[in-house]
């Protein structure tokens, strides 16, 4: 039972450890970047921004976390009171925020934010039944073939977050440095989706002509250009200058790779006694030798190779 606050702390440090490990070292480091940018999109928000604006958008995000929590029950069953647990939660999920608001002193940010995190933590979310709900979401995904079936789950999970990514993307674009950037983070996010297996039936079932990779590879490759069509042509129509159509273009091609080589990764290691990639380091390698041209060579001699290896991993399960 959780009784202290050293023992509270460590039964987060001990998720947060968890989580890290499903997500994988190698796509920490992809990660990184996109952190170090959001992050630097926050401070420059906190900054400028008006008084009240940051915690008022900050409380109504955790407002909407905190109505769907699911673990009411769990926590209820513990010796610490559940509004010492839940002040807990959001007070260090948003203490980079308070120390921002200190160091710049936006104290009508601080405050607004500390009573708002206590008087959110009085409310007790509704109790989740375990039944089977009907979803809503953004898009309609049946129309995904079942041989790219990665792409129906991990945009299933993640509708509201790439929904936001793609209109922020869309209302961006007429800055030349937004739709790159926003081409080679889609890519590196939906490498995400091919890091878990399919079962053996699934695998069978779609792999009966011994196409599996090449239609998972063009199948993905439709569905990822066609997604990012509208940013293409807004970016071809703000920016229509042959430098930024060349950078466009480059950023493009090594957005194309990175997929292909994520889906050879996943059928080079893929096996019936496992549930996904744990080893995902050279997918970050790969990822992170195109940032020096010289080192192209090594991520297309990478692609190959593991392409090879995909396929007989293929024809041995098959067998």
């Amino acid at each position: 039972m959780l009784t202290t606050l050293s023992q509270y702390l460590g039964f987060r440090a001990k998720q947060i450890f968890r989580i890290l490990k499903d997500i994988g070292l190698g796509h920490l480091i992809l990660l990184t970047p996109i952190l170090f940018i959001a992050v630097l999109g926050l401070l420059q928000f906190i900054l400028t921004s008006q008084p009240y604006s940051v915690a008022i958008c900050l409380l109504i995000i955790l407002a909407g976390s905190h109505w769907n929590r699911k673990d009411r029950f769990f926590l209820e069953q513990l010796s610490l009171p559940i509004f010492i647990v839940f002040c807990l939660d959001y007070w260090i999920l948003c203490s980079p925020f308070m120390a921002c608001f200190i160091f710049w002193a936006k104290w009508q940010n601080l405050l607004t934010l500390s009573i708002g995190l206590c008087l959110l933590a009085v409310i007790k979310p509704p109790y989740h039944k375990g039944v089977n709900k009907k979803r809503i979401h953004f898009f309609w995904l049946e129309w995904i073939p079942i041989e790219i079936f990665e792409w129906r789950t991990g945009l299933r999970k993640s509708t509201w977050s790439f929904s936001l990514c793609y209109l922020l993307g869309l209302g961006l674009s007429f800055y030349p440095i937004t739709t790159p950037i926003f081409v080679f983070l889609m890519a590196c996010a939906a490498t995400t989706f091919f890091q878990f297996f399919e079962n053996k039936d699934l695998l069978l079932a779609v792999n009966h002509d011994k196409k599996l990779l090449q239609k998972k590879t063009i199948g993905s490759l439709k569905l990822f250009n066609i997604g990012l069509l509208p940013h293409y042509l807004l970016f071809i129509f703000f920016n229509p200058q042959p430098i930024y159509l060349g950078v466009l273009a480059i950023v493009t091609i090594i957005a194309q790779l990175i997929l292909v080589f994520s889906i050879a990764m996943k059928y080079k290691t893929y096996s019936f006694h496992k549930h996904k990639v744990y080893n995902s380091l050279p997918l970050a390698f790969f990822v992170a030798c195109w940032a020096l041209p010289f080192l192209w060579p090594i991520p297309i001699f990478m692609l190959f190779h593991f392409w090879k290896k995909a396929k007989e991993n293929l024809i041995y399960h098959y067998a």
